[in-house]
């Protein structure tokens, strides 16, 4: 049972309610549903709430929010790794020869190609994909991104290098035989 201290609601929406928006967005990027999204910026408010009283410095909301985003994703992960994953890797995509509906074929595709790179991103250790949902989602400094996961900035650089790398690996070899729509590639200044 969770015992909750006097906590001053007021103050807790004040500094924490102008971030909702970075989390879900950094959540959305973790998960790639929206709905898996929303339950983690929700288990992220629940537990600051809880531990507001442990929130040293009012100015650092953001990344002590982004901590405990990152820490309940992390354990949500690895519970998930010990379910059984019972997709057999084919795609409905494969299936759909039709030319008239090319329009809706080719935003089907390149549906596709985005849940490729989420897959892609998810399947990175986490060392990698923080850095890259910051840098190139959220568009974070190097310095911001060094605060946040609290690493020297030479090692954000370095992580971002080499999650490029991984990143540009892996999809390739989700795309194995078929060309990937849209610039998903190009954004992250990948060159094929």
């Amino acid at each position: 049972m969770v015992v909750l201290r006097r906590i001053d609601k007021k103050r807790f929406k004040e500094l924490t309610y102008p971030h909702l928006e970075f989390l879900f967005n950094v959540a959305l990027k973790y998960s790639g549903a929206k709905y898996d999204a929303e339950d983690l910026v929700q288990e992220t408010m629940y537990s600051a709430y809880t531990k507001f009283t442990q929130l040293r410095d009012e100015n650092s909301c953001r990344a002590w929010l982004f901590t405990i985003l990152r820490n309940h994703f992390l354990k949500e992960k690895k519970q998930l790794l010990r379910r059984p994953y019972l997709d057999d890797g084919t795609s409905y995509l494969d299936y759909m020869k039709d030319e008239q509906s090319s329009g809706f074929v080719d935003r089907l595709i390149e549906k596709d190609a985005n849940k490729k790179l989420h897959r892609v991103l998810a399947s990175l250790p986490e060392k990698f994909q923080s850095p890259l949902i910051l840098y190139y989602m959220e568009e974070m400094t190097y310095q911001e991104i060094s605060e946040y996961i609290d690493v020297p900035i030479g090692t954000v650089m370095s992580r971002l290098a080499r999650g490029k790398r991984y990143l540009k690996k892996g999809l390739l070899q989700k795309s194995a035989g078929r060309k990937i729509k849209g610039n998903i590639i190009q954004i992250l200044g990948l060159k094929i």
